[in-house]
């Protein structure tokens, strides 16, 4: 008799163990769905207050309640498929690889860049004009001065430490030289009638007086594309009709995708609420990132302007 009660209660805590789980899993199968979807909705204007709508309100019911009857329907396959994951998840992290932070990493990755996708601007062709000025250009960033060295990583290390790791460090070092430059530029005009090339050492040198950078547009670019090479970065200078202006290689989708959760969420909090992000994809699908001083995040908006040429290094 103690036996037959034990073994019900035993099935209904197995029983509610595994409800929860599922609904759980319905939860997270949802979320991204409901990211992803919702800006597509008609808008019906009733704020229902915390920047909550009806429509949202609504969809969000839909998504998780569509998403549990299904997950419920199929939840002989679910659970299969959620212990070999997490079999997986628990071998690899033994041996050091992919772990359970790792995993979750991943998943706030994902439903933070659905909700914020950055916006990719066209190049408006493969093929430009020949860079104006290119060799003086190129030989200002080339300059192989150890002030510069120093400097680059000086101010490459100086922000965001709390956030490296062995996957990042480089681009850590990137967004470190992005603030520290672009927070302290101040805007001066080459002599009328001339264009003048700052070297890297020159800029920095000026910066050393009063501890701001001086300069216009083109000796920003070198001074940017100086110090992010030293950290072992890849840059490039685009030339529009009246501008020119840095970008950081970034690479991959998946690699954007990680360079804009840490822009949002954990290094550009305060200066990137609420804008988007602007990159350009070449025409071989590499993604370069904004890196202009226009922007007082890495991604601000691009000039309104022609490109004209484009300088890789």
């Amino acid at each position: 008799m103690l036996g037959k009660f034990y073994s019900r209660i035993k099935t209904r805590n197995f029983s509610f163990v595994t409800n929860i789980l599922l609904y759980l899993v319905a939860v997270i199968l949802a979320l991204p769905l409901f990211f992803l979807l919702s800006p597509h909705l008609p808008e019906i204007n009733i704020p229902l207050g915390a920047g909550i709508h009806l429509e949202h309100l609504l969809f969000s019911i839909l998504v998780v309640g569509l998403s549990i009857y299904i997950v419920i329907r199929l939840k002989h396959l679910v659970l299969i498929l959620l212990a070999l994951g997490l079999t997986s998840i628990i071998i690899n992290s033994a041996r050091g690889g992919y772990s359970f932070q790792d995993a979750f990493q991943d998943y706030v990755v994902t439903l933070y860049n659905l909700q914020n996708n950055p916006v990719a601007v066209p190049l408006m062709a493969e093929d430009y004009e020949p860079f104006q000025d290119a060799n003086k250009v190129a030989e200002a960033v080339h300059q192989q001065a150890p002030e510069v060295r120093k400097f680059a990583v000086k101010i490459g290390t100086k922000h965001f430490q709390d956030h490296v790791n062995k996957d990042n460090r480089s681009l850590i070092q990137s967004f470190s030289i992005f603030k520290e430059i672009n927070n302290n530029w101040v805007y001066v005009s080459d002599p009328a009638g001339e264009e003048y090339f700052a070297s890297a050492d020159e800029t920095i040198s000026q910066q050393q007086i009063d501890g701001k950078f001086n300069g216009d547009c083109d000796d920003h670019a070198i001074l940017m594309a100086a110090c992010l090479k030293f950290v072992g970065s890849e840059v490039r200078l685009v030339r529009t009709t009246h501008h020119i202006y840095p970008e950081l290689k970034i690479g991959s989708k998946d690699q954007l995708d990680n360079a804009t959760f840490l822009i949002r969420h954990k290094l550009f909090t305060k200066e990137s609420k609420k804008k988007s992000i602007y990159y350009h994809v070449d025409q071989n699908g590499v993604i370069w990132l904004n890196f202009d001083y226009t922007g007082r995040a890495p991604g601000g908006k691009f000039l309104q302007e022609d490109i004209v040429g484009i300088l890789e290094f």
